[in-house]
């Protein structure tokens, strides 16, 4: 008998869409956003610009300013 195997990404998605998120500069050039105590993800600053990632870390992309970044992630 074989049985089946389901797997369940352990990362939920956070929607953004009705709520307003809020960002936070912890230090020089890195920023972490959330909204309703969900994490949204960061943003940092680097010689290439300013990077945004997701949630899971994940890359979002590159971008000139950090608020172009921010209303990248949410």
């Amino acid at each position: 008998m074989v049985k089946s195997m389901e797997v369940l990404d352990s990362y939920g998605s956070v929607d953004v869409s009705d709520s307003v998120a809020t960002w936070h500069e912890v230090e020089a050039g890195f920023w972490v956003g959330n909204t309703h105590g969900a994490f949204l993800g960061t943003v940092e600053q680097n010689s290439a610009g300013w990077i945004a990632r997701d949630h899971t870390g994940g890359f979002v992309g590159k971008y000139p300013d950090a608020a172009e970044a921010r209303a990248a992630i949410g």
